[in-house]
């Protein structure tokens, strides 16, 4: 089995499992999941690449290569490490194989550009708002394709409204990269903020020694919203431009 793909087919076919029932039990349709079997492993996200795995008794580290009856000391190594990591980090590391295993197979194909004509899947975590503020949901998860190869990013998001417009048009898919700690956010970057239970993208302008802020629309026609301290404010990511 030489890809990502052949080993979900034969795991599925060992349980016995239709597509139809994996399907239903991924929230994907029949043809998506032979889509999956097809072996192209950007065609699956890093959410449905965990979810797939428990469905089909196995681990994202079998399905994407790394447990093989030959282990080697390599093998071991990372499955040792991916073992210990948290939910969060694993899907990092998942993350960056696949990008690393995308590449090599760009480098094997000669192919040093981007074709236009490629479609890249892009997992999209649900819509975040450029007006008056959107609930973001983390179960409104959507895949779409673009034709443009996404940057490296934690998720992506759909803007809902113009108040960003020049820079973001309503409708437009953005990623985004998760962080922890507002100290990792600079002044003037473009966020994304949860504001009293409603997510944004923004501009963000400190104040007061970082003691508060504004969240800035770059449409004139939208006001500066102020961000006081009895709100429950929060950042979670930062727009990759």
């Amino acid at each position: 089995m030489n890809n990502i793909g052949d080993r979900i087919k034969q795991r599925r076919k060992e349980l016995k499992l239709s597509a139809d029932v994996v399907a239903e039990k991924l929230g994907v349709s029949r043809s998506t999941v032979f889509r999956y079997e097809k072996g192209d492993i950007e065609k699956v996200p890093t959410t449905i690449l965990e979810k797939l795995a428990e469905v089909l008794k196995t681990t994202p580290a079998y399905l994407i290569g790394w447990e093989s009856e030959n282990n080697s000391a390599y093998t071991k190594m990372l499955h040792e490490s991916f073992d210990s990591l948290n939910s969060y980090r694993k899907r990092k590391v998942i993350d960056f194989s696949k990008l690393q295993l995308s590449e090599q197979n760009r480098e094997k194909s000669k192919i040093y550009s981007i074709d236009e004509n490629y479609t890249y899947y892009v997992d999209v975590l649900g819509s975040v708002s450029a007006g008056t503020g959107e609930w973001l949901d983390d179960e409104q998860h959507e895949e779409i394709t673009v034709n443009n190869e996404p940057p490296m990013h934690d998720f992506a998001l759909r803007v809902n409204g113009d108040s960003m417009i020049p820079l973001f048009s309503d409708g437009q898919i953005i990623y985004v990269n998760k962080i922890d700690d507002l100290d990792m956010v600079r002044n003037e970057q473009i966020v994304i903020a949860e504001l009293n239970g409603d997510a944004y993208v923004k501009k963000i302008i400190f104040d007061n020694n970082r003691q508060s802020c504004q969240l800035i629309s770059l449409n004139k026609d939208y006001q500066p919203i102020n961000v006081t301290e009895n709100d429950e404010f929060k950042v979670v990511g930062l727009v990759v431009l």
